[in-house]
């Protein structure tokens, strides 16, 4: 790759005019190419027995083991500080991908000049400059370790030459004035076989930890196993990241080290993650590919290879996709006070520019206002900011990550009228076998001239392997439960889900309890009228708002014919998810909230509520489809007061 170009000027990056419109309202997985609990109060204070002076120019962070001991009053780290801070200090960063990461099975020792890669990349002490030079502040620096060790278990060695190789681009990195992160990348044989290779893996970190040492805890940071999946479970993944951080600590104390999720390292697996007691000095990272139809268009590395053609435009569903999957790690973030780093995101060089520029642009203007450090995927290659084969920076998305000219206001949500809304229900109005029908319901059927027991009914709904329970204990016997012809049931019980512990009064209660290993699922709803056939137009709804607690999260979906039309075979509805807390809380959706169901080809056909809200006629509470492979886990939830704002009686056909 010759760059020799934008070595020889300074970067300069044009600024373009907006895309008329695109403004107007102002998850993972990935391929090989993209790379694809609480704090303790007290801080822990570790002196250092080494220094920082005479420093060769090659390495002005590393720390000389060999000088005296100083005082420790010089060197304090407050080691629950430092996280934060360099999470701060991280800014905005680059992968080096294709580079270590690549099977470079046919390595034929250390070059101090330059790293060319089985991928075709090649990468000079002269990047790394203008990588700098540029404005980016990090340097994740994925790394293969598996083709270089010789021998198994815990006495497997690595290669002394590509250790060498691998801290060159280190020293060059922290060299140029920019934090480097370094980890354990594409291990195959840990996703397949993790009880056997692990031993392998802690050896590779102890090996890496002797060089780590000679860095300052402040331009280094480990990071560990990259994207874990596969037979590397979550129990497990706990287990190893346990002892990732018993070897790194062991090691060197005062190191950052930064933890991934599991499942493709997702955003939605952050409450899976369970670190050990009194862990500080930690960062979370995650990835983020969203969407993956988008992200991944045209590329030949992905099975199945999607068209090219789909646009990223900022709209209002699109922008609440992101903020709803980045809400949820940050939301455990301010939990535990862990900061967050965005190890990967970044769009395939298939997508049009403008919808490339717009994408990287909210993804990082969106992480770094909720606090995040991130690292755009990749330098080169074919998601890269650089352009290896016009020899030229891919100004767009340079101009996105470091100088963005794009503004992106949310929403300005109208003041609701107290008055003007159509009550769903409150499970206050009716008594005896009638107590499980919703007050719209009702008020519809009453209008029609029908009786009450023609009135459609609260329903609920699981899979044989889950269960759903009331508060007393008893199992609440559901519509699949009686359709299942392993068991004998007389009648359904869904009108025992009512509780007289509402918000205000009565209320609706239910535990789910998800059981399973192919994504299980249950739920609740209700339609809003006994006509199969009868569709309601919800364009004038401003907001929902509701009255809910519990533990866990759970999912709001609309039932529209346009849904069940084109995605019912992946699940696809317009909705939203809720997380609860263990205190009654009022909870507003807004017109511009609901969006398509990550990876359904709803989301996939680009397809906005805004759009598609004239065909409604159910509405349903539910969970099961983020949990990953293995599921043992509890949803409990009480809810009350569900009110449709900006609708009227006249929406539904009631007459006066």
């Amino acid at each position: 790759m010759n760059i020799s170009k934008y070595l020889e000027s300074k970067m300069k990056f044009c600024m373009t005019g907006m895309v008329a419109g695109l403004l107007a309202f102002g998850l993972s997985a990935c391929s090989d190419d993209s790379s694809s609990s609480a704090s303790s109060e007290d801080d822990v204070v570790v002196s250092s027995d080494s220094k920082d002076e005479d420093k060769d120019e090659s390495s002005s962070s590393v720390k000389d083991s060999t000088d005296e001991e100083v005082s420790s009053s010089s060197i304090v780290y407050e080691v629950k500080a430092r996280a934060n801070q360099l999470v701060k200090d991280m800014g905005a960063g680059i992968n080096l991908g294709n580079v270590f990461e690549a099977p470079n099975t046919n390595f034929k020792g250390f070059d101090d000049s330059q790293f060319k890669s089985n991928w075709s990349e090649t990468i000079k002490p002269k990047d790394f400059k203008a990588l700098a030079d540029s404005g980016f502040k990090n340097i994740r620096i994925p790394v293969s370790w598996e083709e270089h060790v010789t021998g198994e278990g815990a006495e497997c060695v690595v290669d002394e030459d590509w250790m060498k190789q691998v801290f060159w681009a280190v020293d060059h990195t922290i060299k140029n004035g920019m934090i480097a992160v370094i980890n354990t990348h594409h291990w195959d044989a840990m996703y397949e076989n993790p009880d056997e290779e692990t031993p392998c893996l802690l050896s590779v970190y102890k090996q890496m930890m002797a060089n780590v040492i000679k860095y300052s805890p402040d331009s280094l940071v480990v990071e560990t196993l990259n994207e874990p999946r596969g037979k590397l479970t979550n129990d497990k993944w706990n287990s190893v990241v346990a002892s990732i951080i018993n070897v790194v600590r062991e090691a060197d104390p005062a190191r950052v080290i930064m933890v991934g999720t599991y499942n493709y390292n997702s955003y939605n697996s952050a409450a899976a993650l369970s670190l050990p007691a009194g862990v500080e000095n930690i960062i979370v990272t995650f990835h983020y590919y969203d969407p993956f139809n988008f992200t991944h268009q045209g590329a030949d590395f992905v099975d199945p290879k999607y068209e090219t053609g789909t646009e990223w435009r900022a709209t209002p569903g699109q922008k609440r996709a992101v903020r709803t999957a980045f809400s949820k790690i940050k939301d455990w973030s301010d939990k535990h006070d862990i900061p967050v780093y965005l190890g990967e995101f970044g769009a395939y060089e298939a997508a049009d520019s403008v919808s490339r520029e717009t994408w990287t642009s909210y993804i990082s203007y969106l992480a770094h206002s909720l606090g995040f450090a991130t690292a755009y995927w990749e330098f080169s290659s074919g998601f890269g900011v650089y352009d290896e084969n016009k020899d030229e920076w891919r100004s767009y998305l340079m101009r996105a990550l470091l100088h963005p000219t794009m503004t992106f206001d949310d929403a300005v949500y109208p003041d609701l009228d107290t008055l003007g809304y159509v009550l769903l229900d409150d499970f206050d109005g009716f008594d005896g076998d009638s107590i499980h029908v919703s007050a719209l319901a009702a008020k519809v059927a009453k209008s029609k001239g029908d009786e009450l027991s023609d009135a459609p009914s609260w329903y609920a709904y699981c899979i044989p392997t889950s269960n759903m329970t009331i508060e007393s204990g008893d199992t609440i016997i559901t519509g699949i439960m009686v359709a299942d012809t392993t068991n004998s049931y007389e009648k359904t019980n869904f009108e025992q889900m009512i509780t007289k512990n509402g918000h205000d009064g009565r209320g609706l209660y239910v535990k789910i309890h998800l059981e399973g290993d192919s994504y299980p699922w249950a739920g609740f709803g209700t339609q809003f009228d006994s006509d199969n056939k009868k569709r309601f137009d919800f364009k004038n709804l401003k907001a929902m708002t509701f009255w809910a607690k519990g533990t866990g999260s759970f999912k709001i979906n609309w039932k529209t014919d346009y849904a069940d039309t084109c995605c019912a075979d992946t699940w696809g509805a317009f909705g939203t998810e809720i997380d609860l807390t263990d205190e009654w809380k009022q909870y507003t959706v807004w017109f511009d909230q609901w969006v398509a169901s990550a990876w359904s080809d709803l989301q996939i056909s680009g397809a906005e509520w805004l759009d598609h809200n004239d065909d409604v006629f159910n509405l349903q509470f539910s969970n099961g489809s983020s949990y990953g492979e293995v599921v043992n886990e509890d949803l409990e939830i009480w809810l009350d007061d569900i009110r449709f704002y900006g609708m009227s009686d006249s929406d539904f056909g009631i007459k006066k």
